[in-house]
């Protein structure tokens, strides 16, 4: 059979999932923890997915033509996907950056994006920061730039990942039955909210088959809230700036929040670099740490904890990731 692919989008999705025994080994945990390689998405992310689905819902509900710009918000991973699909559809990408690693802003300049740092765009913290706290962040800047098209005559289509549906809707559709085929039962899905699709879409997917799933999202500690690139805060976010996805719905997608520290974020994905022989980012070293942690508790015991490998360490050689000190290994409490 002929599995030739003629498009880059026909790659993205169908991750592996590994599990990572040699952890389990090491820590003589009684659990199963499988990571769901989306850094092997061939943008290196999870977001690779979301940028596919909000390209082709501009494309089938705008009139968007070559040319035009995209513009996302994004500290990095997602902003790269979309300037690659959109550099072989023939738009422009304009990125505002916020948290992104050096690696990050080479890797959209490589695909000819436009970078800025979103806090130096004084009409876009102007906006953000007038907003009320029951205010619509997406749709205010999705006005300052319809406002910015007409006085540039450039036309701007933002994404909003946020707020955009298409981010659920792919990760429900695709990242969520991935790992419906590949895994028997999951009892515990640890995940990130960060735009809130994929914790919203594949939480919902994973539900329906096992209605007893715990969800737990994770979040930086209170001082160190800009310190785990591409983990927001939960409990520090203004309810403006939180995720609309997850405003829309009855309830949030998760059960609990547990909060991770970075060193030992850090030193997880060092450790699994080590005992199974793939280095992932930041955070999937904070889920891994999580998992690894609570499966040593007695009411985890046999259980399978699912989350995502959402990036690898080469976009974060410039960070304090690969630094030494975080090879040894460090006892935890």
């Amino acid at each position: 059979m002929n599995r030739i692919k003629h498009s880059i989008e026909e790659v993205i999705g169908h991750t592996p999932i590994l599990e990572l025994d040699g952890l389990e080994k090491q820590e003589n945990l009684e659990a199963h923890i499988l990571v769901k390689l989306e850094s092997l998405n061939p943008f290196g992310s999870l977001k690779d997915r979301i940028a596919m689905a909000m390209i082709e819902a501009l494309e089938r509900d705008t009139d968007i033509q070559p040319g035009d710009t995209i513009v996302e918000f994004s500290s990095g991973n997602t902003a790269i996907a979309l300037a690659a699909i959109a550099l072989k559809c023939g738009y422009r990408m304009l990125a505002y950056v916020v948290q992104a690693t050096e690696e990050r802003v080479k890797l959209l300049e490589a695909y000819g994006a436009t970078v800025r740092d979103m806090t130096q765009d004084e009409g876009v913290m102007e906006v953000m920061s007038s907003l009320p706290e029951d205010g619509d962040s997406a749709q205010a800047l999705v006005e300052l730039f319809k406002k910015r098209s007409e006085e540039e005559g450039i036309r701007y289509f933002l994404t909003v990942q946020s707020a955009n549906e298409a981010n659920r809707e792919i990760q429900y559709r695709t990242t969520g039955q991935e790992i419906l085929a590949d895994v028997d039962h999951v009892d515990v899905f640890l995940a990130g909210v960060g735009s809130g699709g994929s914790i919203t879409g594949v939480s919902e997917a994973l539900r329906e088959k096992f209605p007893d799933l715990e969800v737990i999202a994770f979040e930086p500690t209170d001082d160190d809230v800009d310190s785990l690139v591409g983990v927001h805060s939960i409990s520090l976010t203004p309810r403006n700036s939180f995720p609309q996805i997850i405003l829309r719905r009855d309830r949030v997608p998760y059960d609990r929040v547990i909060k991770v520290d970075k060193e030992d974020a850090y030193r997880m994905s060092n450790k699994v670099a080590q005992t199974d022989g793939i280095f992932l980012g930041i955070t999937a070293g904070a889920a891994m740490y999580l998992a690894a942690e609570l499966a040593k508790k007695p009411e985890y015991r046999g259980k399978t904890f699912v989350m995502f490998g959402y990036d690898d360490v080469l976009k974060y050689l410039s960070s304090p990731l690969t630094d030494r000190k975080y090879k040894n290994r460090k006892e935890t409490v």
